[in-house]
């Protein structure tokens, strides 16, 4: 108390309100602390009748712990990795099965929209072709068409011919005659294999094949390729075969190799020997020939497990060689009498002696000597 008889009140408690109107007062909230870095307490001066009373801050303490661990737990639940990888392998089942349900849509709407008129070849002129121009070698053009027009009413994309036999029996012209009759509407790819060939242009062929198409890849000296380059050429075939992106696509690829030659030259011989011809070997006996034959671009394929069709082409003889010569001076419009033709044929060498029944190199020199004595 002072000296006046007043209660003593100190200026950190002391509050001064200046208020023209009745609810100013109810607002007022004083607050002080008694004690330095004590806790601060508010009152209010005034509080009217309807006034709610707040709770105090210690009572909001519990229920916000409260609050604090159910959020904690649901968020372990959330990051739970079992019900997390149950979860992605669900939206990645589900993903997978979009995929392939648009794939087989896109592929049976491009399978309407192909054109089917270019998915047809004229295999009968392919055949009159090869039966006409390809001398002594039935078994080859019989095993050709008859792999065509059943590749043709099947659903295979893929279908691989290995031409087999020694130089000059008729595999390269094979193909020419192929790719002259079916040009029209196939899309056709060449390639040569061997140490001036990357990887890059076997890849390159594949990547050139269309669809709603047939498509021809015609694939020479298979036999200089090395083992990289026919891994390559297989892992190629197999991927293409897989591919159900590309709707009514038809390749055939046709590669020529030189393995066979003395085999098929033995089979022939004893054939000849039994008084029988060319025309009388059996394609059993060149089945249990063919499985007898071994080469890297054929056990490449047979350890892949890629399945191909092997056509033989049989050592030639006098009389196919005739055929070769004639055939040879009628493209070029020339006329030889038959001592000319005679001359022709001393250049040519034949083996086995002395029965020289088969023609060592072939028709692969004619045009050569054609030019030379016409």
């Amino acid at each position: 108390m002072n000296l006046n008889g007043e209660t003593s009140t100190s200026s950190r408690r002391k509050l001064v309100l200046k208020t023209n109107t009745p609810s100013d007062l109810s607002k007022a909230l004083v607050l002080y602390q008694p004690f330095p870095g004590g806790q601060c307490v508010g009152r209010n001066l005034v509080l009217n009748a309807n006034t709610e009373r707040k709770p105090a801050r210690h009572l909001l303490k519990p229920k916000i712990k409260t609050e604090s661990k159910e959020k904690i737990k649901k968020t372990h639940e959330k990051s739970d990795p079992k019900k997390s990888s149950y979860s992605n392998m669900f939206l990645l089942g589900m993903v997978l099965a979009v995929t392939v349900i648009l794939s087989l849509t896109r592929s049976n709407r491009d399978w309407d929209l192909c054109d089917t008129k270019s998915m047809v070849v004229d295999l009968k002129l392919l055949k009159q072709e090869l039966t006409t121009n390809l001398y002594g070698q039935f078994l080859a053009d019989t095993s050709i068409i008859n792999a065509l027009e059943e590749f043709q009413v099947t659903d295979e994309q893929m279908k691989v011919l290995i031409l087999l036999g020694g130089p000059g029996t008729g595999k390269t012209w094979t193909t020419h005659l192929i790719a002259n009759s079916t040009s029209e509407k196939t899309n056709q790819v060449s390639l040569h294999l061997g140490p001036w060939s990357s990887l890059q242009e076997i890849q390159a062929a594949f990547n050139e094949l269309k669809c709603c198409r047939w498509n021809f890849i015609f694939i020479e000296d298979s036999d200089y390729a090395d083992s990289q380059q026919i891994g390559t050429l297989v892992d190629m075939v197999s991927s293409v075969s897989q591919n159900i992106s590309c709707a009514r696509r038809k390749i055939v690829m046709i590669l020529t190799s030189n393995y066979g030659q003395k085999e098929f030259a033995k089979l022939l011989f004893r054939e000849l020997e039994r008084l029988g011809t060319r025309y009388t070997v059996s394609h059993e006996d060149i089945r249990e020939t063919v499985k007898k034959l071994t080469s890297p671009l054929i056990n490449g394929f047979a350890q892949r497990k890629v399945p191909f069709i092997p056509i033989p082409y049989l050592p030639l003889e006098k009389m196919q060689l005739e055929q070769c010569i004639h055939n040879d001076l009628v493209l070029k419009k020339k006329v030889a009498p038959p001592d000319v033709i005679n001359k022709i044929i001393q250049h040519f060498r034949f083996f086995p002696a002395p029965k020289d029944y088969f023609v060592v190199a072939g028709c692969k020199t004619v045009p050569t000597f054609v030019n030379l004595y016409t």
